[in-house]
């Protein structure tokens, strides 16, 4: 990837289940499903589609950021894994300052 790709925002994936499981990762699809059916038992409960907008949600950026870079997307659940399973992180931790000044921003804004 460029240095400019890692700039570009993160492409369109349209805001439909179909259209959501097809940009997940395989081995994350089956959690998507998962999710969706809990939502739609939550809608029918509440006689509410909110449970079902809020998965969605969650799931399309889950999707865009996947899209976006998809190898980047699966070092990052690797690295989670990895914490899960021994309880330390790996690799270096940066700070959101180091990230940003990486991306040539400014500093986070502070806090009031």
């Amino acid at each position: 990837m460029t240095a400019a790709g890692a700039h570009d925002p993160a492409p369109e994936v349209a805001k439909t289940p179909e259209a959501i499981r097809a940009a997940l990762l395989p081995e994350e699809r089956a959690q998507f499903d998962e999710s969706c059916r809990w939502a739609v038992g939550h809608a029918a409960a509440e006689q509410s589609l909110a449970p079902v907008h809020e998965v969605l949600d969650q799931w399309h950026l889950i999707a865009r950021v996947t899209r976006h870079d998809p190898a980047a997307h699966r070092r990052m659940l690797e690295r989670i894994a990895e914490t899960i399973r021994t309880g330390e992180v790996s690799g270096r931790v940066r700070t959101w300052d180091e990230i940003q000044a990486g991306r040539g921003a400014g500093r986070m804004p502070e806090r009031r």
